[in-house]
């Protein structure tokens, strides 16, 4: 006998109507859903932002962290997804974020390269706009150089130039843009601006060749250092290069009975004098000094014949005189 169809088990397999309309009711659900989260949340009337800005001083190519948090005017957080629009006068800030639950939202404002005081907006809806004010370029409150070796030879050599930048609250000045100047030789840097480190410190190498001293007059010449600071002005230093030339050997004197002044007038900033009075060996006295201005007393009236021999780092040189005493 052949079995009949199980019309219980196909009618019982079939959606009923009441289950296609709740079916469709949630699905339409869903749809809305969907569709209000599409669409941002409009800020309330009356929406109080409150803006600040950290750090609220920065490198002019550093970046300060904008934290918006906008409240309905009875206090709790907005809509999560409200758009705050942000602006500001100098640099680059994120153009507009948007709140989370707990009606907070981030921007990024970013340094371009210019320095000032950028005053950034934060605006929602018809709210009153809120302000926050960041200085970007940060200004420099002292600079100090120093020339290491101090003193140069006339034949040429190197020197290095190092600058140490404060803020106006005398703390180091990281990323503080620095310029080296020279009233001679090269510098390394070529003349551009050099950018300090987490202490404050920047260096510049300078080379220097005969030919650039030759013109110089003088026995020193100066180097510089100069940064931005308050207002756009700049803040500078200076410091003194002494030119280490071979000595030149001279002395004037002056005479009273059997005493004898000398004074030394070498050119080239000598560093040892030597002086031989021509007295020859007298006993108890010596005919000798190691002095720069050294005075000696004749035990007899006379011409004698002094000299007096100069020597630097680089050479020496010797000069002669007659010296008359009379012992009157």
């Amino acid at each position: 006998m052949q079995a009949l169809p199980n019309f219980a088990l196909l009618r019982r397999a079939t959606p009923s109507r009441r289950s296609r309309t709740a079916l469709l009711v949630c699905l339409c659900a869903v749809s809305l859903l969907a569709s209000c989260d599409s669409s941002n949340p409009v800020a309330p009337e009356g929406t109080v932002l409150t803006l600040t800005a950290n750090p609220a001083r920065i490198a002019s190519d550093s970046t300060s962290q904008i934290r918006v948090v906008a409240r309905r005017p009875n206090g709790t957080p907005v809509n999560p997804g409200t758009i705050i629009l942000l602006g500001t006068t100098i640099g680059r800030v994120t153009p507009s974020v948007e709140t989370d639950s707990a009606g907070e939202a981030v921007g990024i404002l970013e340094g371009n390269g210019e320095f000032g005081m950028a005053t950034v907006t934060a605006t929602v809806g018809s709210s009153e706009a809120v302000t926050a004010d960041v200085q970007i370029g940060l200004p420099a409150g002292s600079i100090s150089v120093q020339a290491t070796p101090s003193t140069v030879a006339e034949t040429g050599g190197s020197v290095t130039l190092l600058a140490i930048v404060r803020d106006d609250q005398g703390q180091a000045l990281p990323d503080a843009e620095v310029n080296f100047r020279t009233e001679t030789g090269s510098l390394a840097s070529g003349g551009r601006l050099l950018t300090t480190a987490n202490d404050g410190s920047v260096s510049d190498e300078l080379t220097i060749e005969a030919s650039d001293l030759d013109v110089l007059q003088g026995d020193t010449f100066q180097v510089e250092a100069e940064v931005g600071g308050n207002g756009g002005s700049l803040v500078q230093a200076a410091d003194v290069v002494s030119i280490q030339r071979l000595p030149v050997a001279s002395f004037t004197f002056g005479t009273q009975n059997l005493t004898v002044v000398f004074t030394d007038t070498t050119e080239g900033n000598p560093t040892r004098w030597q002086w031989n009075f021509g007295n020859g060996p007298t006993p108890g006295e010596s005919s000798t000094s190691l002095l720069q201005n050294p005075s000696f007393r004749y035990s007899a009236a006379g011409t004698y014949t002094v000299t007096l021999t100069v020597s630097n780092s680089l050479g020496s040189d010797t000069i002669s005189q007659f010296v008359s005493v009379s012992g009157q």
